[in-house]
């Protein structure tokens, strides 16, 4: 997927959570039903949708920073996964989980921005190189769709459909039977 694809579906998933943020705040009592945290998911999801690009130089992220994103290049370079393989070290999907956990608990306003960068990591799961999980340990991909093709547009623009469907569906209690607000706390 291209940056388009990736600020598209980041802003469409940051949106379906922020309708949807009373009920995010009953599951998760670290993040607050404000529109303070409604405005930061929609702007956590268009730049979390391009973020893990950093990594890569030629990029347009890595264009517009490019003394970061080549001090990370050179970093995913020193531990083998650097330019030449493009999804480098911040297109591993452990880095964000536990940057979500770690948020979460010390700095929720955070969670919003790792939300977009873990749908960037989901659309490049459909690339045929996939996406590098434990360091590179093991790629994972879900499909073969070729970065910037027709199909890749038609993905994003399906994803983004049923993720808007969907969370105005649960905005309406369409699924209000099918779960229940567990609380999720932490000592």
């Amino acid at each position: 997927m291209n940056g388009n694809c990736h600020c598209m579906f980041g802003a469409a998933v940051g949106t379906a959570i922020a309708i949807n943020i009373n009920k995010v705040a009953e599951s998760f009592p670290n993040i607050h039903a404000t529109s303070e945290f409604s405005t930061l998911f929609i702007l956590g999801g268009i730049l979390g949708g391009v973020l893990p690009d950093i990594d890569n130089p030629v990029s347009h992220v890595g264009r517009l920073t490019a003394p970061i994103s080549n001090f990370i290049a050179a970093i995913g370079n020193l531990a083998g996964r650097g330019y030449a393989k493009h999804r480098g070290i911040m297109h591993d999907p452990l880095i964000y989980i536990a940057g979500l956990i770690v948020s979460y608990l010390y700095f929720p306003p955070l969670v919003c921005l790792l939300v977009g960068c873990l749908s960037h990591i989901y659309l490049d799961l459909f690339n045929p190189s996939g996406v590098p999980f434990a360091f590179g340990i093991r790629h994972w991909r879900l499909g073969t769709i070729t970065s910037g093709s027709h199909a890749s547009k038609i993905l994003t623009w399906a994803h983004v459909l049923f993720i808007i469907v969907v969370s105005f569906a649960f905005k309406v209690g369409v699924f209000q039977g099918l779960y229940r607000v567990t609380y999720i706390s932490f000592p």
